[in-house]
Order: structure tokens, then C-alpha cells, then sequence
């Protein structure tokens, strides 16, 4: 008989958020004994470091309907059915559009001096015909007007799209982890811009988007060599993204390439100077279009007297190229693999359904996680809840209730067994970016966990440099302990968990 505690509704730091409601709150049954074998086993015996290292350094980057990402789904697959988990599938959500990979790329100066040059392929984009040598060439446009003054002057040139701007050094230290001050801080209400200082910045974005379809159209006849564009980050660390050109009916435009900050910034001043700067570049990227479907990996823990009902977990498979896709998001993908492996040897079916759905997709618009959920009308409600991880390498720290406030005592119970790990906060509001929306929109309660930021945001997310030697092992070890305990409470409750009101229907008066 396992030994089942009713978590006491605890004054201090973890529940200060839930005071209003802990007199009208039910006490969660958290079964002390299973919190002791989930942690046992996703401590003691983990597998993620085999499980991290085959997902970047054998498979490597899974941009959406790329090879990587096929050899993605089908691993995935394989290794949940050497789990003995059940329902595997690889399954279609419908038409993504084309596949792309970078097989090569050779870049470097030729004048005033020759050197190599630090760049990436944007996903998506052209190749060269063979190696092409040019003149880098800047566009200087404050309007769409301006552009036209180009024209003729750009065929074979490496046209560098945008100016330099200085990045100033980290005079101050960014916080690694999150602090107890901030986990645990009020909710505080956003205070939005003024209507003047918002239509400002409208008319700003609005006139930045003219000029550059402006210089989108001009170089469409132009035959340039490149494009070229500055890293938003410094250091080397060029961080990307991809063209449009993944949707079938999109011309696939000239070669792009993202520089680092330094080689642009090098170039940019000598043709300010009025210094000739003369480029080469070899670059060869391969469009796949055999099949345009999107595909997720998904597979059950059967329940057992409530097993037609789900508690889903899940995380986005699919990456950018430039590295292996390490934090972003094999790191999720790894977590809730793991949650999934724990869960197994533990032996006892959970009372509902446990599906894990790994996503593709989500870097391009959340495509996989928001097709499935169309897909699936029959589930909406029969899905409990949803829990999502997707926000670096770091230890989770807690979870955001997604401004569904019924949400937080039942939280505050399953995850206080953690504190010791470090898991000491449900947080108000909403969080986005990542797959939980999909469910969120549609009504089912989704949820994002907090995560340690490490290096995410200043160093990782969509860059060259987010490879497994970013990884946090020991991180990843305790999120996919906690992600286990959490969805194996919530697939165990007597009640599915409570949804939001629907939000007001909009009015209008005349």
C-alpha cells in the first residue's frame, strides 16, 4: 500500500500567492511514496545525458520537415517503443511546406585584406551558383523612396540590409538563476504605454516594414550575390532565423547570411569609409520537397479506470541549424522524454492517460502543437491539462498558473515535496512563446513550467553556440523528476483540472 499524504496547506514563502483562496481549496492527495520512487529513479538512474547527447550530437539540428528532423520523429518513436509505451505514432497535422539544410558554406574578404568571415545561412534561403566574388554594397533608405535610388547599382553585389549598431559590453553580471525575490514577488499588473508613445512606435515599426519591402522588391531583379545581415549578440555568436520560403508557393530568394556582429561591423565601417571591400562566398543549401506534411511524435501510458481522459506533457522537437538545437529545445524534448521513462518503471498505470506529443513546427508559428489541437476537437475535453517545457537547460523553479488562479493551490501541493530542489513558486499571469498556447487558446488548461534562464536569453536561443556543451545535465535531471511527480498527480486526482472562465464575448456599439 503506498503512503498517501494529504499536503498541508502550508503558511510561508511557497503559498503567500495562494492565500486568498486556501479556505475554499480542496487538500490534494500527493502520494509520498511514488515522489520517493520518481525521485529515485530520475536521480540515480537517468538517462538523460545518453538521451541529450544522441538528440545534438548524433541526430544534430531538426529545422521543421528537414532530414534531421525525420531521423528526429523516427528515433523518438523508436526509443518509446523500446519503453513499452503505448500508441506510438508519427503523426501528420498537415501541410508544412518545403524542408531545407545547409550542406556547406565558405565565406571570407578578399579586400581591403583577405580573411575568413564568421556567417550563417538563413533558413530557407538560396545558394550560390558555384563561388561568386562582389562588391559589398550598403542600402541607406529612411523611406520606401529612398530605395530606388539603388537601382542597376546592386547586380552581383553583397548588399548589407541594415546598419551597424554598437552592443555595449555586460557591465553588469546577468543573473543565472532565478531569485527568491522575484519567484516569489506579487503578481503586479502591467502598466501599458501611452496611446501617444504606442502610435509612435506603430508608425516607426510601420515605416521600418516599408523600407524593407522596399528592398525586398528591388532585389528580387537585381541578381545580387548575398544579403547580408548583422547577429543581434556579440562575441561570435550569430543567432538566426529563417525566409518564408518554407511555404511551397514562395520564391526562394538570393542567398542570405547572418554575420557575426564584429565581420559586419568591420564591413559596414570600410564602406562607410569609402574603403572597396571585395567578398567570396560559396554556399550550398538543399530544398527538400518529396513531402510538405508536418509530423509530431506521440505515445501513451495507458490509465486505468480514468484512462479515456489525458494529462498531456510535451515540448517542441524541431530547431534552428546553425547549432544542435541543445536548449532550444532538445533540453524540453529530453525533460519530458525522461518524465515518460520514470513514469514507465514505476510499474502502476496512473488513473488517466499520460500522452506525450513532441512537436514540430513551433520555431515557424507553434504549427504542430496548434494543428494538433485543431485536429483533436473530439479531446478538448477530455483533456485534463497540459504541461509544457521549453525555456532553456535550467532547473525548474516553479510553474505559471496562466492566469488560471484555481490552478495554484493544486500546484502549490503537487510541487511543494520539491522545495528542496529548488521548486518554490506558482506564479499569476501568463507566460508565452511556446507550445502551451495551442492548449490555452482552445480553452484546455495549459501550463509552461519557470526555468533557471543560465544563458538562454544572452546566449543560447537560435544561435551557433547552443550545442551540448550548454547543457545543464544536472538541470535537466531534476525537471523531468518534477515534470513526472506533477503529471502523475494530476493524472491521479479525483477532478480533472478546473479551466478558465471563457473570456466575455467582444461587444460593439454604434
Amino acid at each position: 500500500m503506498r503512503k498517501t499524504c494529504r499536503a498541508p496547506l502550508v503558511a510561508g514563502l511557497v503559498l503567500a500567492l495562494a492565500a486568498p483562496l486556501a479556505a475554499q481549496v480542496a487538500q490534494e492527495r500527493v502520494d509520498l511514496s511514488v515522489v520517493a520512487r520518481i525521485r529515485d529513479e530520475g536521480l540515480n538512474r537517468s538517462q538523460v545525458p545518453e538521451l541529450a547527447g544522441y538528440l545534438t550530437d548524433v541526430i544534430g539540428p531538426r529545422l521543421t520537415n528537414s532530414p534531421g528532423m525525420k531521423r528526429a520523429n523516427e528515433w523518438t518513436a523508436a526509443t518509446f517503443r523500446d519503453w513499452g509505451l503505448r500508441n506510438v505514432v508519427i503523426e501528420p497535422w498537415g501541410e508544412f511546406g518545403r524542408g531545407w539544410e545547409n550542406l556547406s558554406i565558405s565565406f571570407r574578404a578578399l579586400d581591403p585584406y583577405a580573411q575568413p568571415l564568421e556567417a550563417w545561412p538563413v533558413g530557407w534561403s538560396g545558394s550560390t551558383p558555384g563561388t561568386v566574388t562582389g562588391e559589398a554594397v550598403l542600402i541607406e533608405a529612411e523611406e520606401p523612396a529612398d530605395v530606388a535610388r539603388y537601382a542597376g547599382r546592386l547586380r552581383g553585389a553583397f548588399v548589407l540590409l541594415q546598419p551597424h549598431r554598437g552592443i555595449p559590453p555586460e557591465y553588469e553580471p546577468r543573473d543565472r538563476r532565478h531569485s527568491l525575490e522575484w519567484l516569489l514577488e506579487p503578481p503586479v499588473a502591467r502598466e501599458d504605454a501611452p496611446p501617444a508613445d504606442r502610435d509612435r512606435q506603430m508608425a516607426e515599426w510601420q515605416r521600418q516594414r516599408a523600407v524593407r519591402e522596399a528592398i525586398a522588391e528591388l532585389v528580387a531583379g537585381e541578381e545580387v550575390a548575398a544579403l547580408l545581415q548583422p547577429s543581434g549578440w556579440t562575441y561570435g555568436i550569430i543567432r538566426l532565423g529563417g525566409t518564408g520560403a518554407w511555404r511551397k508557393d514562395t520564391p526562394v530568394g538570393p542567398p542570405e547570411l547572418v554575420l557575426s556582429h564584429e565581420d559586419y561591423g568591420q564591413i559596414w565601417r570600410n564602406v562607410k569609409r569609402g574603403i572597396p571591400v571585395r567578398l567570396e562566398l560559396d554556399v550550398r543549401n538543399r530544398f527538400h520537397e518529396d513531402d510538405l506534411q508536418g509530423y509530431n511524435t506521440l505515445a501513451d501510458l495507458p490509465g486505468s479506470d480514468l484512462a479515456g481522459q489525458l494529462v498531456m506533457i510535451g515540448g517542441h522537437l524541431d530547431s534552428w541549424h546553425s547549432g544542435t538545437g541543445a536548449t532550444d529545445n532538445a533540453a524540453g524534448s529530453v525533460v519530458m522524454m525522461e518524465a515518460m521513462r520514470i513514469l514507465k518503471s514505476l510499474g502502476v498505470p496512473p488513473r488517466r492517460t499520460i500522452r506525450i506529443a513532441l512537436w514540430s513546427g513551433e520555431e515557424q508559428g507553434l504549427w504542430g502543437s496548434r494543428k494538433w489541437v485543431e485536429n483533436h476537437p473530439e479531446l478538448h475535453e477530455r483533456i485534463s491539462a497540459y504541461l509544457n517545457v521549453d525555456n532553456g537547460t535550467g532547473r525548474l523553479r516553479g510553474i505559471w498558473d496562466q492566469s488560471n488562479a484555481a490552478a495554484i493551490p493544486i500546484f502549490e501541493q503537487i510541487l511543494w515535496p520539491f522545495r528542496d530542489l529548488g521548486v518554490v513558486a506558482v506564479k499569476h499571469g501568463n507566460t508565452g512563446g511556446t507550445d502551451h498556447l495551442s492548449f490555452d487558446r482552445a480553452g484546455i488548461p495549459g501550463f509552461n513550467f519557470i526555468q533557471d534562464p543560465i544563458e538562454y536569453s544572452i546566449r543560447t536561443h537560435h544561435s551557433n553556440v547552443d550545442t551540448f556543451e550548454r547543457l545543464v545535465l544536472e538541470d535537466l535531471m531534476q525537471a523531468a523528476v518534477v515534470v513526472a511527480a506533477t503529471a502523475w498527480h494530476l493524472a491521479n486526482r479525483d477532478e480533472m483540472m478546473p479551466r478558465k472562465a471563457p473570456a466575455p464575448a467582444a461587444t460593439s456599439s454604434r
